[in-house]
């Protein structure tokens, strides 16, 4: 498709964008429900299921890591914060995995069927999940999903192919708008569902089967939507080269203007080391030090997935007319460091908290879109979903790293001191981010 033939022109695509976002809205939703369980679960599968025997996986992954910890910092809760790592990290390689192939699948056969997969494997996910009486089949769940969880990068390209190259980052910041959302109502409804346990209604259920079945709904409606009424975006088809899952390393160096866009995913990459690590230690951090239950930190989601809607649907909006995706980036990251910091020291007051998490959520904001933006700019119209998915895959590959890495320094320094490398490790970002491409001057020709 010709960049100057925009998508966006033709007759229902506004339609058509919505219904994009709807559907990567409830997917996302669904993924989010779990952020403010993380803790209880773990707990419970570490305690395991009344009238039946622990999973013996889970003692010995258990015992090991019991081992790694010094003396004086073994504990039940930093087992289960270790643990909380080691899950997210395994969902994030599996990301990192399989967003390359999903890419470059919707550049072949279109992005409506390969959203119609992911949302079908998700809710399998979902459903596994609900009946998971061990830790094994819980972990077997989580796999399928993260192997499945290709859905941003596709929808990701599929509004690049409705949007002229002028209004590109406002695009993904319209995708970003719709991921907050998620995070909105995703751990909000995590937290409130979490209030209902059905597990004796059936031997197979357990105290968090009514939320693993809510998300498993959202995955079947939002395939539904998609059968139903969702039209395919994708005009010219690029059918070369493989489509079994690749290396994203080969991908870039072989498919992709390695000059350009290896500095954006290495950015990219950089950036979500540090902040996941923030991420992952956040749940434990409203859990340990501030005493809130699974529906308190679903609140804390809900307040920083408003603010993350506002800024990646209104203000970068307001701000694309007057800088580029790079300018807009360097301001997103220049906003995170000190808050961060300061973060750590707002225990046991929960409003002092939320004061460092709003320039937090809004700098965050800003970043993806414009890192998503500057990537479809500088990629071939005929390689979007590529381009994207490996921007997404090598994200995924950041947030692999970044939890196990946030648990390491929780064990061993605290709360405090792991909040001041993470931003010192976001000021180091900042600098790197004043080296992105400029969108200004026009990519290098790809080869074939």
């Amino acid at each position: 498709m010709n960049r100057t033939d925009p998508t966006s022109a033709r007759p229902g695509a506004r339609k058509n964008q919505f219904l994009l976002l709807l559907i990567l809205f409830l997917d996302l939703v669904g993924f989010a429900l779990i952020f403010p369980l993380v803790p209880e679960l773990l707990d419970f599968y570490r305690r395991g299921v009344p009238g039946q025997p622990i999973d013996t996986w889970f003692l010995s992954i258990n015992d090991a890591l019991f081992q790694l910890l010094p003396l004086d910092r073994r504990s039940h809760e930093n087992q289960i914060i270790i643990m909380g790592g080691v899950l997210a990290s395994l969902y994030s390689v599996l990301q990192f995995m399989a967003a390359p192939y999903w890419g470059k699948l919707s550049d072949r056969i279109g992005r409506r069927p390969v959203l119609l997969v992911t949302s079908l494997g998700l809710a399998l996910s979902y459903l596994i999940w609900s009946v998971s009486l061990s830790f094994t089949a819980f972990i077997g769940a989580r796999i399928l999903g993260g192997l499945m969880a290709g859905n941003m990068s596709v929808a990701s390209a599929a509004m690049a192919d409705m949007s002229p190259i002028e209004h590109r980052t406002r695009a993904m910041g319209l995708v970003g708008a719709a991921f907050g959302m998620g995070f909105v109502v995703g751990p909000a409804l995590g937290g409130i569902s979490s209030l209902w346990d059905i597990s004796h209604l059936a031997t197979f259920f357990t105290p968090f089967s009514f939320t693993a079945l809510v998300a498993f709904l959202l995955g079947i409606l939002s395939a539904g939507l998609n059968l139903g009424f969702l039209k395919e975006t994708l005009g010219q088809r690029n059918g070369d080269g493989p489509l079994w899952i690749q290396n994203p390393i080969k991908v870039i160096r072989s498919r992709l203007d390695t000059h350009r866009l290896g500095r954006i995913l290495a950015l990219n990459f950089l950036y979500l080391i540090t902040f996941s690590a923030f991420e992952f230690s956040f749940t434990f951090f409203y859990k340990l030090d501030f005493g809130l239950d699974p529906s308190g930190i679903g609140l804390i989601f809900l307040y920083l997935g408003v603010l993350l809607v506002l800024g990646q649907g209104g203000l970068v909006r307001a701000l694309e007319g007057r800088m580029d995706g790079r300018k807009m980036a360097i301001l997103g990251f220049a906003l995170l460091p000190l808050p961060m910091y300061l973060m750590a020291y707002t225990a046991p007051s929960v409003g002092l908290s939320l004061v460092c998490l709003f320039p937090i959520a809004i700098g965050s904001s800003l970043i993806q879109p414009a890192l998503a933006g500057l990537t479809s700019l500088n990629a071939a119209e005929d390689r979007q979903g590529l381009a994207l998915g490996v921007l997404r895959s090598t994200g995924s590959l950041g947030r692999a790293i970044g939890p196990l890495g946030g648990a390491y320094l929780y064990w061993f320094l605290g709360i405090h001191d792991t909040y001041l490398v993470i931003a010192i490790l976001l000021l180091l970002v900042v600098l790197l981010a004043l080296s992105a491409p400029d969108p200004t001057r026009p990519p290098r020709e790809e080869a074939p």
